[in-house]
This record gives structure tokens, sequence and C-alpha cells, in this order.
């Protein structure tokens, strides 16, 4: 049994080179002692930022005709790791894997109409650990102005307005790789009883701002008979959310 992940954090002007420095791999010696410095060229973009994140937010800002209205502690990036287990990525092989990421990113791509000109930049790391993909977009909201006009506009709020919108991310990313064949063309999906309640579950943590999904995908089982899509999250003062099944 294997696991899909997504993981979102909000980033702030003052925090966005930090990620770059990480995700690019420009520190000469890495802090993180699960990445492994003969591997990194293994490494690669599917869309690859030319510049550091600030320069880059900045060019995106002269290019492109959004409103904001920005202040030093304003969000004007998020970034979302996508991952899984390793049992699943030795699985299903390099070419899979490829596949993998490159539906997420069309995921996000397609995730609240965003567009793929909002989206920074996107790396797969394939030297620390798990294999995962770590993707820079602005949060833009298609929105329109007090005459009526459409407009674009960057507002982290706005995009995840609403205490259900992890939620919806989370039901919008299942779906999304529960329909892509490359996954379960040959397998199928099913949720784990767990005692005492013996209620099919998935826990969800959230530490933070990082919220872990657990969509419970199995690549050998073929009983589909308990599998519901209804989603029903709880959750305590601790930050620990069920999701019910």
């Amino acid at each position: 049994m294997s696991y899909a992940i997504v993981r979102n954090e909000k980033l702030t002007r003052a925090e966005i080179n930090g990620k770059g420095t990480h995700n690019d791999r420009k520190a000469k010696n890495h802090t993180n002692k699960d990445i492994d410095p003969t591997k990194t060229y293994l490494n690669y973009y599917i869309k690859k930022n030319e510049l550091t994140y600030t320069k880059e937010f900045d060019k995106y800002l002269k290019e492109n005709n959004v409103q904001c209205h920005l202040r030093s502690n304003s969000i004007i990036m998020c970034q979302m790791v996508f991952t899984s287990d390793q049992a699943f990525f030795d699985r299903i092989g390099e070419k899979e894997t490829k596949r993998y990421f490159d539906e997420c990113y069309k995921f996000i791509c397609d995730y609240k109409n965003l567009g793929e000109k909002n989206i920074i930049s996107a790396v797969v790391h394939l030297d620390e650990g798990v294999p995962h993909m770590h993707l820079m977009f602005v949060p833009v909201v298609h929105t329109k102005d007090k005459d009526g006009n459409d407009i674009d506009k960057i507002c982290a709020r706005d995009f995840w307005k609403g205490r259900g919108s992890y939620r919806k991310l989370q039901d919008a990313y299942f779906n999304r790789v529960k329909y892509s064949s490359f996954i379960f063309k040959k397998s199928a999906i099913f949720v784990k009883s767990v005692k005492p309640h013996n209620i099919p579950h998935i826990v969800i943590i959230n530490i933070s701002i990082n919220l872990y999904f657990f969509p419970l995908i199995s690549l050998g089982s073929s009983n589909t008979s308990n599998l519901s899509n209804n989603v029903f999250i709880c959750y305590t003062s601790w930050k620990h959310y069920t999701t019910y099944l």
C-alpha cells in the first residue's frame, strides 16, 4: 500500500530565496545530510527558473498584468511538495516516476485555472531520500474588479479562501491521481479499516503550515467495494485531522 502526498507552504518575499537555495542546489555545503551530492546530476526541472526566486517574481510582475497590494509580510509565492513513499517509486520504475511528477505539475496548472504562466519553478529531486518535486507558484486568483472587469490578482488569502480550501485541494488531487491511468491502470484503490472504531479513514496531520494528504493507494488489490469519495474532515486544537471515507 502506497501514499500520494502533497504539502503546501505559503512564503513571503523574505523566505523564498532560502527555498531557492535548497531547490536549485546552490549551497556549497549542504546542512541537509539526506542530500547525496553524487546523485544531484539526476535532478531535473519540469519548469526551470533562470534567476533567483525574488528576481523571477519581479520579472513576473513586469511581464504580467496582475493586480496586487503587497506589503513586506505578504505571501507572494506558495511551494508545493509532491511525493509518495519509496516502495511506490521502486515499484513503478524510472519512466513511470517521471510521468507521476508530470501529472502533479499538470494538476497545479489546472487547479483553480491557475495556468502555467503563474508557475515559477518545478524541480524534481532524486538525490535526497524519497523522490519528490518542489513546485513554486504565484497564488493568482481570477476575479472581477468593482466595475465588473475580469482581472488577475495576487492574493494567497483568496486562493486558499475558506476553511475547506485544503480539503478541496485534497479531493481534487486525489481524483486526479485516482483517474491517472499510469498509476491505476492495473490496480485498485482501497481504504483500510483501522481499529478501534472500524471506520475507514485517512489521517492528516497539519504541523504549522505544512499539510500532508494521504490518499491510500494499493498497487495490487482488486477490492474496491468499500471505496467512497465523500470526505468529512474533523479537527482538534492539536491540528490533527481525520478524513472519514
